[in-house]
């Protein structure tokens, strides 16, 4: 696998930039464009589907079709190209920037408590870090790449 690849498939922390909701290029971007364009106006149907299945879940579809919009305008290209969309207030990217590491465990500082993460995302960091401190970031790559990143 190219190590340029997987930069920019994988970010700084170790969390995979590649399967995130907001990237550009992402899954998740491209099936949600795909189902907009699919559904069409499904919108002017989603009341008579309502009433004639005797399905409420239908008085939702307004809900929906907001989730799947915000999902198809998300733009992001990635951290190492820009600042984290999700964690605006994310120390990490300056942090590697100045650093001049990949990733952050291989800084001398790892873990360290410039990340500003809440604690559940701060324990996934470490736990990410020390697993492709030990397996490799081709292996890491290759093991989560297809994987959900929402588990």
């Amino acid at each position: 696998m190219e190590y340029e690849r997987i930069l920019s498939a994988i970010a700084p922390c170790g969390l995979s930039c590649e399967t995130c909701f907001a990237r550009v290029d992402g899954g998740i971007h491209q099936l949600s464009r795909e189902l907009r364009e699919k559904l069409g106006n499904f919108s002017a149907y989603a009341k008579r589907f309502e009433n004639m299945l005797e399905a409420p879940v239908f008085e939702k579809y307004p809900d929906f079709e907001a989730m799947l919009d915000y999902f198809c305008s998300n733009n992001c290209n990635g951290c190492r190209s820009e600042q984290c969309r999700l964690f605006k207030d994310c120390g990490i990217r300056p942090c590697h920037q100045e650093k001049g590491v990949d990733f952050c465990f291989q800084c001398e500082e790892f873990p360290c408590s410039k990340t500003n993460f809440d604690e559940s995302l701060r324990r996934a960091w470490v736990l990410i870090n020390e697993k492709i401190r030990k397996t490799g970031i081709e292996q890491y790559y290759e093991k989560t790449r297809r994987r959900p990143r929402y588990v």
